[in-house]
């Protein structure tokens, strides 16, 4: 069983792991710290991949596993954040629970992560605080089909910024699966987060409408 270790800053984090702790974010603090920036990102590693879903014809799932943490004292809030998958047609919407698109087998890899705060910093400009990084994945579909060449591993670019103009981009590894391991998906089964980003006036410019559809 693994712990949440909470509050290591980069140099508690190098003792930790010269006892033998296992502290996977520690390199993403490392050089975060190192370039000045208010906040880090991290992919998630081990069993909480990051996934593409192959839900049907014209619907594609995707599944992004990620950890953030600040260094700043008071904290800090993400304005604004895009994900750009391989293929730049896809609209995404990132509005769906795990749920509705990881299957059923294999939502047990990502209990440790399904109920957090991630997609509440991330829409809803929730403070990021200083020694409590946040893990979680986001979960977006679209309703257009991948290529027939998409199999395998694929990776898209995630771009972050804080309130404070820190950008943050990092590449983001996925493993493709295909209709036959995917959850059924209907459409009357499939539900929207009430209150997310879609549902808001967006004030934030053409280059960051979150793949808006």
């Amino acid at each position: 069983m693994t712990k949440r270790i909470f509050g290591a800053s980069h140099k508690r984090g190098v003792e930790l792991a010269a006892a033998g702790c296992p502290l996977d974010y520690l390199d993403a603090v490392k050089d975060s710290a190192a370039a000045g920036n208010s906040f880090w990102a991290e992919q998630l590693a081990g069993y909480a991949e990051s996934s593409v879903y192959v839900l049907g014809p014209s619907r594609t799932g995707f599944v992004i596993g990620l950890r953030l943490g600040t260094n700043l004292v008071g904290g800090t809030e993400i304005a604004q954040w895009k994900f750009e998958p391989q293929w730049p047609e896809l609209c995404i919407s990132w509005e769906y629970e795990p749920t509705e698109i990881i299957p059923a087998p294999d939502l047990g890899r990502y209990r440790h992560v399904l109920d957090s705060r991630l997609p509440e910093i991330l829409n809803n400009r929730h403070l990021l605080q200083r020694g409590y990084p946040v893990g979680g994945v986001l979960c977006g579909v679209s309703y257009q089909p991948l290529p027939e060449s998409a199999k395998g591993l694929t990776a898209g670019k995630l771009t972050l910024v804080d309130d404070k103009e820190n950008v943050v981009s990092l590449r983001i590894e996925l493993r493709i699966y295909p209709a036959s391991t995917a959850r059924p998906f209907g459409g009357s089964s499939l539900q929207r987060r009430r209150g997310g980003l879609l549902d808001k006036v967006d004030e934030i410019t053409a280059d960051w409408k979150y793949s808006r559809c």
